[in-house]
């Protein structure tokens, strides 16, 4: 997933499910489009989904977008000792980070409501980990703290509201280390979690930039 011009493929999990959801991802998505350098070059369909986890909450809405990131980092990030993707991804993952605390996100338990969630699922064809240390070092402070990184991200092959929408954009795709393809993987967590799991509500519509609804 190498464009032409050396720039790096990567795939962005939104999900929200506190406060004006719909609204808060159509915000997300322009916001992804006008990160610096960043082209965006797929929307999938909205998705409702079923929460995940025990805290008892509202279903979510959750999407994907496919953007296309420069294959350079900006000269305010540092390298990682192992080169420039992991920076790139380091960078972007910030950049992701920042964004959900301009909409407001508000720090709650583990798998509790969301007014926005921005997941770096894929980046490349790149497979690798982030330390928190490492992190340290390629974040740009002015944005906040690190954190650690994973890609692929390491539940992305499990849950069917990452799995569905990806495979509106890539269904062909094998990530590193899955051992199938997005569409295999979406139709095996279907088939574990249900049909109620999630159910595809909006269709993406350039012109608006927003969902339109189905029926």
């Amino acid at each position: 997933m190498v464009g032409m011009d050396g720039s790096e493929f990567a795939f962005i999990g939104l999900g929200a499910n506190a406060g004006e959801a719909r609204a808060s991802l159509e915000q997300a998505v322009t916001a992804l489009s006008n990160l610096p350098g960043v082209s965006l070059t797929g929307v999938s369909r909205l998705y409702r989904t079923r929460p995940v986890g025990p805290v008892a909450q509202d279903d979510f809405l959750n999407a994907v977008v496919s953007l296309r990131v420069p294959a350079g980092v900006s000269p305010k990030a540092v390298a990682t000792p192992q080169g420039v993707p992991r920076a790139a991804a380091m960078e972007l993952l910030v950049a992701l980070k920042g964004l959900e605390r301009a909409m407001g996100r508000v720090e709650r338990e583990r798998w509790g409501p969301r007014e926005v969630d921005l997941d770096l699922l894929l980046f490349g064809d790149h497979d690798f980990r982030i330390e928190r240390d490492e992190a340290a070092q390629s974040a740009d402070p002015a944005r906040g703290s690190a954190q650690w990184l994973q890609v692929p991200h390491p539940s992305a092959h499990e849950r069917s509201f990452v799995l569905a929408p990806l495979a509106d954009l890539a269904p062909d795709l094998e990530p590193p280390g899955w051992g199938e393809s997005v569409a295999a993987a979406r139709a095996r967590a279907l088939t574990a979690e249900g049909p109620d799991a999630v159910q595809v509500i909006g269709e993406w519509d350039d012109a608006a930039s927003r969902w339109r609804d189905l029926g």
